[in-house]
């Protein structure tokens, strides 16, 4: 009688287990919510860099209109402390990440004065050492700046403009800052 039970209790469960989605449903699923990231765009550039990749104007085109600007999102590192005309264009700040990104394995270096890595238009990527013993400078890889200035873009962009810092993965004695020029 108990096996009697177990089998109906088994076969009771067939159409909800057929029903179920497979694997692959889950994938497409997680893959239709994931949001555009900046950071990870510049990651896929440092890991490829000949592969194919948006162009920059793709980039902030697909970001503008899929990432929510909601400012109660959870903020992992970036400070976005706005300062009067200091925004910058959002579009050449990824031009500029592309730019540093394509440049992944030589060393950036940032002066306590700070230090431009690239600069268009109405944006520019600088580093600032936080160094306090001389040297008074410090590097890192421009593939990590370019990260951590994905993280400044994927956080700080309201609006079209971009404005913010953070410290640069690999060195967090290196200050990455977007900003007008």
């Amino acid at each position: 009688m108990v096996n009697f039970i177990r089998a109906a209790s088994l076969l009771a469960l067939v159409p909800f287990i057929s029903a179920a989605p497979t694997t692959a449903d889950a994938l497409e699923v997680r893959a239709e919510t994931e949001l555009f990231s900046f950071e990870k765009w510049a990651e896929d550039i440092m890991a490829n860099p000949g592969g194919n990749h948006l162009s920059p104007d793709e980039a902030v085109a697909l970001a503008f209109n899929q990432t929510s600007n909601d400012e109660h999102t959870i903020q992992k590192r970036a400070s976005c402390n706005i300062v009067a005309g200091s925004p910058a264009s959002a579009a050449d700040a990824v031009w500029c990440i592309d730019f540093i990104a394509a440049r992944a394995n030589v060393k950036c270096e940032a002066a306590v004065s700070g230090t431009s890595f690239c600069r268009r238009g109405l944006a520019q990527i600088t580093g600032v050492s936080g160094g306090f013993n001389p040297p008074r400078s410090t590097s890192t890889l421009c593939g990590n700046v370019a990260r951590s200035a994905g993280a400044i873009m994927d956080q700080c962009t309201r609006n079209g403009q971009v404005y913010g810092t953070t410290a640069a993965w690999g060195n967090g004695n290196l200050a990455v800052h977007i900003r007008h020029p």
